[in-house]
């Protein structure tokens, strides 16, 4: 009755930003604090496994250095996808984003992705390791939105990479993976921090990361796609921040308005998550100690040891 309870890390998506949840996990390794399983999405999802089949941020930090210096990610010109708003930018660089911009429009209404299968799958074959959920070291999950039924896939057993990419499949950018009669995508964009699964693996306590959910100050509305891009941004806030009040605890890592598709950050954005774990420390402290008799029974009164169920 009185043990520690099992703490999940419920990992959101990002991209770049996504970094941070290095920093979350060097903290938790630096402190002690217990990581007892993981639920990722997207960003997450990534970060998440390579971490639950080695346990090391070490060699987490070694994975990524590796990959974002492998000509697989510089031949995938993910930096393109920036918005360039630089005064000092000549008027040759802004033609060849504007070119680069056109090319990119062009591809994703004629085709399912702007990147093709062969790309994606030898991307993420550097990054995952071609091993099944079942040879984790810490139990993990992740999650994918299926397109036909519009349900939340989640995955605990199979193929470890397969799972990962399904939850990365960027629409419009990373093509969908077919799965037993399923289209998969993102699952950012049914659930951005996988909080509720992660309570389905069993854990007692839940802690957040949610690296994308802040809302950006909103700028000159000029177009169709500004517009567009606007009512998107506002919709995935509103569903991170519902995500996350089913957690225990939340953690928010400044991205200092940093770019989703700014890789080069890496550094800055991995101390992100680590300032943001120690501005929490004495609340996560509390919140994966032992149980005593007392707060088990502020735990029971309030209501709190019941799980949420969705």
């Amino acid at each position: 009755m009185f043990r520690r309870p099992k703490v999940a890390l419920a990992l959101g998506g990002g991209a770049a930003r996504g970094l941070a949840h290095i920093g979350v996990l060097e903290a938790f390794e630096k402190h002690g604090l217990p990581v007892d399983m993981i639920a990722g999405s997207s960003m997450g999802a990534i970060i998440g496994a390579i971490y639950a089949l080695d346990p090391s941020v070490a060699a987490l930090k070694e994975r990524f250095h590796a990959y974002l210096n492998s000509d697989e990610f510089k031949e995938t010109r993910f930096n393109q996808l920036m918005d360039h708003d630089d005064a000092d930018a000549g008027m040759f660089d802004r033609l060849l984003q504007l070119a680069w911009k056109g090319l990119f429009y062009t591809l994703v209404v004629t085709r399912r992705s702007y990147y093709g299968k062969s790309t994606s799958t030898q991307n993420f074959a550097l990054m995952i390791d071609d091993l099944a959920f079942e040879d984790t070291r810490i139990p993990f999950c992740t999650t994918a939105l299926d397109l036909i039924s519009g349900q939340e896939v989640v995955f605990k057993s199979g193929s470890l990479r397969r799972a990962v990419s399904a939850s990365c499949a960027i629409p419009g950018l990373l093509p969908p993976v077919q799965d037993e009669g399923r289209i998969l995508v993102d699952g950012g964009w049914i659930d951005s921090v996988p909080v509720l699964p992660a309570y389905r693996l069993g854990a007692d306590k839940v802690v957040a990361v949610d690296v994308a959910s802040r809302l950006e100050p909103c700028g000159e509305l000029d177009s169709a796609l500004e517009i567009i891009g606007r009512a998107d941004s506002i919709a995935r806030w509103a569903l991170s921040t519902e995500r996350c009040r089913k957690a225990d605890l939340v953690v928010r890592p400044q991205n200092n308005g940093s770019h989703w598709a700014d890789f080069s950050q890496f550094e800055e954005a991995v101390a992100e998550g680590l300032t943001a774990v120690e501005a929490q420390l004495p609340a996560i402290r509390r919140l994966v100690a032992r149980n005593t008799p007392q707060a088990w029974l502020r735990d029971a009164i309030r209501g709190k040891r019941s799980r949420p169920r969705g």
